[in-house]
């Protein structure tokens, strides 16, 4: 570089400042294209949280629902199994009172079979009246 008070001299500070300016000037560009697709590339994140915020509030809501439906599946089916339970108790009650009645009745039966055998014998065993 020359002086500045050296008037002879070919101005090469302007010469020089010149690339400098255009490579600053690249540089800048350069940035500004990197932040560009910075921005673009954090605007697609923030979608992308917001989407999927949106779709763990629905898994969530989702997951309620499944616990509840399971929880009452669950109630419903004991409930299911208790009244069929009943239902069967109760009908063998009943077929144990039908059979205690006719086994009842057997029994009466057979006693008065067995007071008519018991008679018919008596009349075998007397004598036959003489007329």
């Amino acid at each position: 570089m020359t002086s500045p008070n050296n008037t002879d001299a070919p101005p090469t500070t302007v010469l020089e400042a010149s690339p400098m300016e255009a490579t600053f000037a690249g540089f800048v560009k350069l940035m500004d294209e990197r932040q560009k697709v910075a921005d673009a590339r954090f605007d697609r994140i923030e979608a992308m949280l917001t989407e999927m915020r949106s779709s763990i509030a629905s898994l969530r809501t989702t997951i309620v629902v499944t616990g509840i439906t399971s929880v009452l599946a669950a109630v419903l089916g004991i409930s299911a199994v208790n009244a069929a339970l009943y239902s069967n108790m109760l009908a063998a009650l009943s077929a144990g009172k039908e059979v205690a009645a006719v086994h009842a009745e057997v029994q009466k039966q057979a006693e008065e079979t067995a007071a008519l055998i018991r008679q018919m014998r008596e009349r075998e065993k007397q004598p036959p009246p003489s007329d």
